[in-house]
């Protein structure tokens, strides 16, 4: 976050002198950050950066990254799964290399929309070419032009560029596009994109045009696999899917297919659950990505006709309404309840209701755009802030956020102590095996929870009522469960859909 920048604001120029501004806008307006959606306000960060932090986060767990290795096969049996790799290094020649034969418990390729995981493993790739929508890509640093915009000249059906300003000084990262444009000649020769440039942006003499980092030929492809995986085998971000980059969606979309997988898998291979419970993560995260697609493709034809709106952040696009309400393996026993009680109160227009009509609340929407702002089962984990430490004592009295309690090693479980009884629900817990959940007693008001004797990992006040009107808005249920990768698994009245939430979780250790 530190090294990161805010979205610059967007400028178009009057053409053909391209020095004055046609119009600004934000695309990303600010947002002030509220109890429940902390961080409301996307930033940019170039990949080359974020893999230097991921492979040192990755480095603290033991865990180096091997540049220059290449996947040649592999192939699996019902326990293990044999692969072949040459390792390269930093050597340029393809014929070089050391070959390395090793067995693996389970792989998962992130090999990119090129990869060879996918292909070996024979999973299509259906979708299409969008072959009219040719773009050249890449990094440039240009003396003379603000840091602080999004510089836009021209139009799609001529020539159209676009320097965005990166959180590197002088640093701008382009898109050059339009019906005009050679894109294969240009992209191969750094000289005659730099002419392009000087071209098309009014022949401003003070701008200068200088060092490509990187540079490439770009056509959107809009493509995804069928099922996520193959017996002990799994793929995600690009080498599941790929789509246009309108809309900023690929890294994240990248991510929660990772955390989604290795939450699972992690239980898998600790032996708590049973190798089923990653069947889920085809079923979850599929609808998700067709709505993406959709999502990024329709944005794509808006952007390059420099459609405002399109350009403009949309709320559905921070992906915070992004769901699993239609998961077999999450429970709800709040919509049970409140679905019993409609049911009461309409029985008297049963025999108007026809067979083949579908309950609005039930249609399948993955990124939540229709969603009416009560928290199901399947729905990201909203923070909470307001809350104070009672125990553990050597924290007592500090303040708390939700967001500091969850985590990816283990499921949270809140207990409202005004709303259930909390000492059935930590009898129950105890049957769950200990490092894998986080039991957190949260209380309001004068209800009184004995610190000496409660094993519960956390006991929080609620003072400013924030966790309540967010998880228990209608006080039915109070128990919500919280999976590693931050989304509401079960809601519950008590202990029994509690258990049988985590029934379908812990297969390997819960027989009853």
């Amino acid at each position: 976050m530190k090294r990161a920048i805010l979205t610059p604001t967007v400028r178009l120029y009057k053409m053909p002198e391209g020095r004055e501004a046609a119009h600004e806008f934000e695309m990303s307006p600010q947002r002030n950050p509220t109890p429940t959606n902390p961080f409301l306000n996307p930033v940019m960060l170039g990949q080359d950066k974020l893999e230097k932090i991921f492979h040192s986060a990755l480095a603290k767990y033991g865990c180096s990254v091997e540049l220059g290795t290449e996947l040649q096969s592999f192939e699996q049996t019902s326990y293990s799964v044999k692969v072949k790799l040459i390792k390269r290094g930093f050597s340029q020649d393809p014929s070089s290399g050391e070959l390395e034969e090793s067995v693996f418990d389970w792989m998962i390729g992130t090999d990119g929309a090129r990869g060879v995981v996918r292909k070996q493993l024979g999973l299509t790739f259906l979708g299409e070419t969008r072959n009219v929508e040719n773009f050249i890509v890449g990094d440039i640093y240009v003396d003379g032009l603000s840091q602080k915009h999004w510089h836009m000249w021209g139009e799609a059906s001529d020539v159209l560029i676009s320097l965005r300003a990166t959180e590197t000084p002088g640093l701008f990262n382009f898109v050059v596009g339009g019906k005009n444009i050679n894109h294969p000649i240009l992209s191969n020769n750094e000289d005659l994109l730099r002419k392009c440039f000087v071209e098309n942006t009014g022949q401003r003499p003070d701008l200068k045009f200088g060092d490509i980092p990187w540079m490439s030929h770009y056509t959107p492809n809009i493509r995804m696999v069928d099922k996520f995986g193959v017996g002990r085998v799994y793929v995600a971000g690009d080498s599941a899917h790929v789509h246009s980059p309108t809309g900023g969606q690929g890294m994240n979309t990248g991510i929660q297919d990772s955390f989604n997988l290795a939450w699972k898998l992690a239980l898998v291979v600790k032996g708590f659950s049973a190798p089923s419970l990653l069947d889920s993560y085809n079923e979850e995260r599929i609808p998700v990505i067709a709505e993406m697609i959709s999502q990024t493709t329709k944005l794509l034809k808006k952007a390059l006709d420099k459609d405002e709106a399109a350009l403009q952040t949309d709320g559905n696009l921070f992906q915070l309404g992004v769901n699993y309400r239609w998961s077999s393996i999450v429970v709800d026993e709040r919509k049970a309840i409140e679905a019993e009680r409609e049911a009461e109160e309409d029985s008297y227009l049963e025999d108007f209701q026809f067979d083949d009509e579908e309950d609005d609340e039930e249609k399948l929407d993955s990124y939540g755009i229709g969603h009416d702002g009560r928290l199901r089962a399947g729905d990201r984990a909203p923070d909470s802030s307001g809350l104070k430490v009672c125990s553990p004592l050597r924290l007592a009295k500090q303040a708390c956020q939700l967001f500091q309690i969850f985590a990816s090693s283990h499921h949270t479980i809140l207990i409202f102590s005004d709303l259930v009884d909390f000492r059935d629900v930590l009898r129950v817990c105890s049957l769950y095996p200990k490092e894998a959940i986080c039991t957190v007693v949260i209380t309001r008001g004068k209800k009184h929870v004995p610190l000496d004797t409660t094993p519960a990992d956390f006991i929080l006040d609620d003072r400013d009522g924030h966790a309540h009107a967010s998880y228990c808005p209608t006080g039915v249920c109070g128990v919500v469960v919280v999976r590693p990768d931050g989304v509401v698994g079960a809601i519950a009245k008590g202990p029994s859909w509690m258990n049988r939430y985590f029934r379908g979780i812990f297969t390997a250790k819960l027989t009853n």
